[in-house]
């Protein structure tokens, strides 16, 4: 008997080689840019909104990233511990900004965690293997970059400094 459609692995193509989606990381990627879709519909004209959303798209494809990142063989434990901890940090429903009572605009402290945890990573694995496992459109150097550059502006000073704080007690 055949799985159903959604409980189905999704496969793309990069770079020749066959990626597998898990049925959960494409669960969990689905509902995150739908949320985050609906949100950016919704706020359209809210300066802040449109300020944060190419910001807030990262998340789904982040999350992903992480999640592949922490399964590949060629990482090093401590960097797929810090990987975890991030895949964890998106789904920890109370955080420095809930996405409980945010909304999508929530997901701007885990986008900021996980930039800070792949910066770390970028100490022990090599930027080829984070590019390999990479869905987005940007250059995830210049996206870890960018993000981390922006996140005062993003989340406001108090709250970076509290996931700076976070970050450091869970690596």
């Amino acid at each position: 008997m055949e799985a159903p459609p959604f409980e189905k692995e999704t496969h793309s193509y990069m770079d020749g080689e066959l990626v597998v989606l898990e049925r959960e990381h494409k669960r969990y990627y689905d509902q995150l840019r739908e949320k985050i879709e609906k949100y950016m519909r919704e706020k359209m004209g809210d300066q802040r909104a449109e300020k944060a959303a190419p910001y807030l798209l990262l998340a789904p494809d982040l999350f992903v990233l992480l999640a592949r990142l922490a399964k590949d063989k060629r990482i090093p434990l401590r960097s797929k511990s810090i990987a975890l901890a991030a895949v964890l940090y998106f789904m920890t429903p109370l955080d420095i900004i809930p996405e409980v009572f945010m909304g999508p605009v929530g997901y701007a402290d885990d986008i900021i965690f996980a930039t800070l945890a792949l910066n770390k990573m970028l100490v022990d694995v090599d930027e080829k293997i984070i590019n390999e496992h990479w869905n987005g459109d940007k250059n995830i150097i210049a996206v870890i970059r960018d993000v981390l550059s922006k996140a005062d502006s993003l989340v406001g000073k108090r709250s970076f400094e509290m996931i700076k704080k976070v970050f450091k007690n869970r690596k």
